[in-house]
Order: C-alpha cells, then structure tokens, then sequence
C-alpha cells in the first residue's frame, strides 16, 4: 500500500490520535494520525496549531513522524526493559548470577543477585 510524507499543521488532538491538515492545502479535511509514544504527554510538547512531520496511507490511516520545527518537550520519554534473570545473564565470560566482589569492611564477599 502506498503512502506519502507530508507537513501539516495539528487541528486536535484526542488521547493517542491527532488530527492534521497539510500545510499547503488548509482546506481539506484532517486526517487522522497516530501520536507515537515518544511524541505523546510533555515529551513532545504537541498541541493544536504544531506544524509536524507524518505518514499518511491510502487506507487513510497515518501516524506522526516528528515535530517540523525539530524541538523536542520538557523530558525524553522513559523507558524500561523486560526484567531478566540474574541466572540468565552472561557479560564477557562473567555470570551475573554468580559474580561477587570482595568488600574492606563487614562481610567478606557481597551476595549473589537475585
């Protein structure tokens, strides 16, 4: 299925989607895009009237590539990693499960990770 880039400006935004209009043809009707989950909250800053970058389908389906003017919002995005097992973790031929480190006061050795 074949899709084009363009620039438009935000008319609304509704939770995940926004609406957009391309900015050398104001009159046409918004299209529907999706706001990816960097560019969502304050980590894109986005509101109505932000001239941004997107994709758009035949199927009038679209999502929001960027900002136009480059900027980015107040702080990037969180993000988190599925949580392995200690036992699963092998690094330069070095177990994490079984790697421990000798300490100068108390104990003589840390505990293994869990």
């Amino acid at each position: 299925m074949a899709g084009q880039i363009d620039k438009g400006k935000i008319t609304s935004i509704d939770g995940n989607v926004a609406r957009v209009v391309p900015c050398n043809e104001p009159g046409l009707v918004s299209a529907s895009v999706v706001i990816p989950w960097h560019l969502r909250g304050t980590s894109g800053n986005l509101s109505k009237g932000t001239e941004v970058v997107y994709a758009l389908f035949e199927d009038q389906t679209g999502i929001l590539l960027g900002r136009a003017d480059g900027n980015w919002g107040n702080f990037v995005p969180e993000l988190s990693v599925e949580t392995l097992r200690a036992s699963s973790v092998t690094a330069s031929g070095v177990s994490l499960a079984a790697h421990s480190h000798s300490v100068t006061e108390g104990a003589t050795q840390t505990g293994n990770p869990t």
